[in-house]
């Protein structure tokens, strides 16, 4: 029996395996496979028996993925991608994926449902022995909201002076004032991701063309702090009292838009203490609200060292496959990794065996990813390979067999139209030194190029 909504899939179900349900976007479908090495070790199940099936809403030309299931009503040849209530609640009630849960279980005991961001619409949990892998729905959309986010945190980290908005002619007199006082402001919807819905305004001209459309919006106002870097870390809230870091990594941001990141950070040392210790700090506060698994923050610095909190990302981050990479090359052999550590913060609020850190200042391989997303519409004429394997990749450079590499991912494929905004491909690019990663990331932006013309 298939979904109407299925607009592609690859899976065949086979008894003699252990299955477990990935949902997620595909720049994340490698994670799924450290999770299968995670299920492995805690269960005792050798990993040649274990299969994960990806759930996921991208509109590609093709698909070079093990079993696949994209769930999606777009049946044009455009990227445009299934909100993500939408797509959770789709998945929830499809007859199809019912059933086929049902089949699984019929051979063995539990579900494991892993996803990239929990969401208050996933009820496949509900279902007797399907459990869900990760944070609380209901925590996460409360530390997704802008203004219940700093209400929580500024008490406990520095964080910018913030002013709240109910509704559009509020936030023009509120701005207006702090205009007198500070040449420039951050302002963002309650509910933003990837700086979608926020803007730096120099004058209330800017505020106007951005947000006089949501009359009865809800606004987080900020003091915009004058920075020279933007770092990000990961890592996995183990329960109130342990914390697992997992490094440091510098994004890149455009106006207000998160294009990609790259690690290590370039933060001074004292800097990067700084930013550890109050992840640990963000960390067991959301502990205490009941999360449990990966997050990440995000900080400035400025030129004087000062470090300021900026939000968390309840969720995996799109780099968390990047940091799963780096840290197979850095830890000992035998340590957990990320989705590792989530399953055991998540089912025995518990350190997972051998947890361990890596070394924060030392590192044997450099990388940097950037996110092409486009300022206009646009139809694709070319395609670039569907290239795999990033972990041999990540590797290869740590362990000196090549000195610098790069690929391309999640591209779109040919003859395809593209949305402003939306996004077409993936550069991924490792090396020794910062200077090796900017090569890769520039040259595979110039091979995405190749494949596109602007609409006349």
């Amino acid at each position: 029996m298939q979904d109407k909504n299925i607009r592609f899939s690859n899976f065949s179900y086979t008894k003699n395996k252990y299955y477990f349900i990935f949902i997620s976007e595909l720049k994340a479908y490698g994670v799924g496979h450290f999770f299968k090495e995670a299920i492995s070790k805690a269960l005792y199940i050798p990993i040649e028996d274990i299969e994960f099936i990806t759930i996921a809403p991208d509109v590609f030309e093709q698909y070079n993925y093990e079993n696949l299931i994209i769930m999606t009503k777009n049946k044009e040849r455009e990227n445009k991608r299934t909100p993500l209530d939408e797509f959770i609640y789709e998945i929830s009630h499809s007859k199809y994926i019912d059933t086929l849960i049902d089949e699984i279980l019929q051979n063995q005991d539990e579900l494991y449902l892993y996803m990239f961001e929990s969401n208050k619409f996933m009820t496949l949990n509900k279902k007797k022995n399907v459990i869900l892998v990760g944070p609380s729905s209901d925590v996460v959309t409360l530390l997704s909201n802008k203004i219940s986010l700093y209400e929580i945190f500024s008490s406990v980290v520095p964080m910018a002076k913030y002013y709240i908005a109910k509704s559009y002619n509020q936030l023009i007199k509120l701005s207006s004032n702090l205009f007198k006082t500070y040449d420039k402001i951050f302002i963002s919807l309650e509910k933003s991701a990837a700086g979608a819905n926020s803007i730096i305004a120099s004058s209330i001209n800017d505020i106007e063309k951005k947000f006089q459309s949501y009359k009865n919006g809800i606004f987080l106002i900020t003091q915009f702090i004058e920075h020279v870097i933007d770092p990000t870390t990961l890592g996995v809230v183990i329960n109130e009292k342990d914390v697992f870091v997992a490094g440091i990594a510098d994004q890149r941001i455009e106006q207000t838009s998160f294009r990609g990141s790259t690690y290590p950070t370039r933060a001074s040392k004292n800097a990067q203490k700084e930013i550890i210790r109050q992840t640990r700090i963000i960390g067991r506060k959301m502990a205490k609200l009941g999360y449990r698994g990966i997050f990440g923050c995000d900080f400035i610095v400025t030129k004087d060292d000062k470090v300021y909190f900026i939000e968390t990302n309840p969720r995996k981050q799109g780099t968390t496959m990047e940091f799963c990479c780096a840290l197979k090359t850095q830890l000992p052999k035998g340590s957990p990794n990320l989705p590792e550590i989530e399953f055991y913060a998540v089912t025995e609020n518990a350190k997972a065996p051998r947890c361990k850190e890596p070394d924060f200042f030392k590192t044997n391989i450099y990388w940097s990813t950037y996110n092409e997303k486009i300022s206009s519409r646009l139809l694709t004429y070319g395609y670039l390979p569907q290239q795999r394997g990033e972990l041999e990749m990540f590797e290869a450079v740590a362990k000196n067999k090549l000195k610098k590499e790069y690929m391309i991912l999640e591209h779109i494929g040919q003859d395809f139209f593209v949305n402003e905004g939306s996004f077409l491909g993936r550069v991924i690019a490792t090396g020794q030194n910062y200077q090796d990663v900017e090569q890769g990331i520039q040259m595979g932006r110039k091979m995405i190029e190749f494949t596109i013309k602007e609409l006349v």
